[in-house]
């Protein structure tokens, strides 16, 4: 049964390699390129999109004669509904066209969500719904959970392949590594159809990762991460069935935890240090370790190892029947990366600040009459000596009558992050407090705020402010300091 898995990955692989040029002048021709900002976008010229139609059309010219034409291998499709076969199709369909749209218009934030629903709802309403999993020889029934948890799960994979489409190369190559993975997991599991499906994205990734290995000369684009996303996280649920609607979860969890580990630092990130959860940065994991390694074919070869870690232990857990396995794998890639601090280290100081603050207010309320005062300062990112500036702030609101002093620097070309908070309790009601947000920009572009909230004291408010803003001119000049100065 070797022979069908090699034709379909060598027509596939041919496939990729030969479309891939044609979308490339097609997209330069029709203005679809992705243009340097000099803010988040720091590639060198002007670069094709487009990945995303040459990945998708090159699977789908080798599958479709399989899927409707008479053939030695047909059987093997018997175990997948058509109905899921042609929902697969169109959803994939909807997303390509959703992120060549996007690429092409810039959505907004809130849009892009909205067509990734219309393209999950066709596929569960072919019936792909976890209806249920196994963790620890267990099975979990999720009742009414069933469809919330199914959509939570592929727009979870959609979003954390495209957030890792950062650097040339690594959301191609990643994709190839996860959907080979779960390929050979659907093999284990006795899913053929689902891994001749797998092998053939895989072949079409591979022919397309020629063109856009750094320098690449042609993106993915939204289109083709979000195309992985959806892609895998698909044969994620398919490959992964113990029984039916019942998924092995361990073992996709293990697999996806590159993916998984980004996504949630990213979301803790922004949300820990007042952000919206949209806000793009340099931060991600690629970001980092591209300033550990300055060099993107380095950070290629250290995803793909931890990445095959988790795969290898992933696919070993189910030969043998151990999620423990699995889960320990995840924990342990996740742990190495954060004790190195090559990526994870500022969020998890975040995180222990938010509880520290929690603890503090359920545990420990000040004595009647006295009060207390907690500060914290987390570089997540960059060299620059903050600190200074963030005590002659302190040591300002010590003064005033201030409740909270929040700074929060970002910026992402100079990959550079400073978050810190300093607050005085007990406190009064939010109501009788006033609130004053700066933001401070570098260059016309927005480079973080600085919020403070102060106390009602008889004195005007603008009194404090004056006070504060005498403060606040050093930061400014720091960050217009040329990259590279601390």
């Amino acid at each position: 049964m070797l022979l069908p898995f090699v034709i379909v990955f060598a027509a596939a692989l041919g496939m990729g390699l030969v479309l891939t040029p044609a979308v490339r002048r097609a997209a330069r021709n029709l203005g679809l390129v992705d243009r340097p900002d000099g803010h988040r976008k720091l590639h060198t010229r002007a670069t094709p999109l487009g990945g995303g139609a040459a990945v998708f059309l090159a699977t789908t010219a080798v599958l479709a004669p399989l899927f409707l034409l008479p053939n030695p291998w047909s059987t093997a499709f018997e175990r997948t509904p058509g109905a899921e076969r042609l929902a697969l199709l169109l959803a994939a369909t909807v997303i390509v066209l959703l992120g060549l749209v996007d690429d092409r218009l810039q959505l907004r934030g809130r849009q892009k969500p909205l067509g990734q629903l219309i393209a999950i709802t066709i596929l569960v309403s072919s019936g792909l719904v976890i209806e249920s999993f196994a963790l620890f020889g267990w099975k979990v029934d999720l009742g009414l959970l069933a469809l919330p948890f199914t959509y939570f799960w592929l727009l979870g994979a959609i979003n954390s392949v495209n957030l890792l489409d950062g650097i040339d190369g690594l959301a191609t190559m990643l994709g190839i590594l996860l959907v080979a993975t779960f390929a050979a997991l659907a093999a284990l599991t006795g899913r053929l159809e689902v891994a001749i499906v797998a092998v053939a994205f895989a072949g079409a990734l591979l022919g397309f990762f020629r063109y856009n290995f750094p320098p690449a000369s042609v993106f993915l684009g939204d289109a083709g991460s979000m195309l992985i996303g959806l892609v895998v996280g698909t044969l994620a649920i398919q490959g992964s069935l113990k029984g039916p609607g019942t998924v092995l979860l361990a073992a996709p969890l293990a697999v996806w935890t590159i993916p998984i580990f980004d996504s949630a630092a990213a979301i803790l990130r922004r949300r820990l240090t007042g952000r919206s959860i949209y806000t793009t940065d340099r931060a991600h994991i690629h970001h980092r370790l591209l300033d550990r390694f300055g060099n993107s074919r380095k950070v290629l070869g250290v995803v793909a190892a931890a990445s095959a870690v988790t795969s290898v232990s992933a696919l070993a857990s189910v030969f043998l029947n151990s999620d423990l396995l699995a889960l320990a794998s995840f924990a342990g890639v996740v742990a190495v990366l954060v004790a190195t601090g090559l990526f994870g280290r500022g969020e998890f100081e975040l995180v222990a600040r938010r509880l520290r603050r929690l603890v503090r207010s359920l545990v420990s309320p000040p004595p009647a009459g006295q009060t207390l005062v907690s500060e914290s300062a987390v570089q997540l990112q960059g060299s620059r000596h903050w600190s200074p500036l963030w005590q002659s702030l302190t040591e300002s609101a010590a003064r005033l009558a201030l409740a909270q002093v929040h700074l929060d620097v970002n910026l992402p070309t100079e990959h550079e992050e400073f978050n810190a908070l300093w607050e005085r309790q007990p406190t009064v009601p939010d109501h009788l407090c006033w609130r004053l947000e700066i933001p401070l920009e570098v260059n016309s572009q927005p480079a973080g705020r600085l919020t403070v909230l102060g106390l009602p004291n008889g004195r005007s408010p603008c009194e404090e402010v004056a006070q504060l803003l005498a403060v606040l001119e050093p930061i400014e000049r720091k960050l217009r300091q040329p990259p590279g100065e601390t």
